[in-house]
């Protein structure tokens, strides 16, 4: 089980330890942090060959590659698409703590989940956009949104 939100891999992780992992024949995704100037490549063995995609946008990465790279805590974790995707979710900041209709937003969007500060929309069954409409129809103000991957926990 995955314990809180996946992040961006580690400085410390090798071209050589991503082609350790998973299917050799697919693509793997590796979810790194921005600011990289320079990389450094450097011949790799045959038995270890592996196409390997790099990027700062894990949404990218989850549209063209079967398996993602990602870190849990200090591990490097190499996860189907598919399963990032299903933890998509997006994050509603609302202005006020008192949330007006939230029971019937939940009819609305299964799986609605209360926050500190707004709440949570699965995304895999409406868009943003359609989640922030019915925000204004209900009149809540919303001082921002953004999409987040939430693994359900315990």
């Amino acid at each position: 089980m995955f314990h809180g939100s996946p992040l961006p891999l580690s400085s410390d992780v090798t071209l050589r330890e991503l082609l350790g992992y998973g299917c050799p024949s697919s693509q793997l995704g590796a979810w790194i942090r921005g600011g990289v100037r320079r990389m450094h490549i450097h011949e790799v063995p045959t038995r270890l060959r592996r196409p390997v995609l790099a990027s700062t946008d894990l949404g990218f990465l989850l549209r063209r590659c079967a398996e993602v790279a990602v870190r849990e805590g200090n591990r490097t974790v190499v996860l189907p698409s598919e399963t990032v995707i299903e933890w998509r979710a997006l994050q509603v900041a609302t202005a006020t703590p008192y949330l007006p209709g939230l029971d019937r937003l939940e009819a609305v969007f299964p799986g609605l989940r209360a926050t500190h500060s707004g709440f949570l929309v699965p995304a895999a069954r409406k868009s943003a956009e359609e989640v922030l409409a019915l925000c204004l129809e209900r009149g809540m103000r919303v001082n921002g949104s953004r999409i987040v991957y939430q693994p359900e926990g315990p």
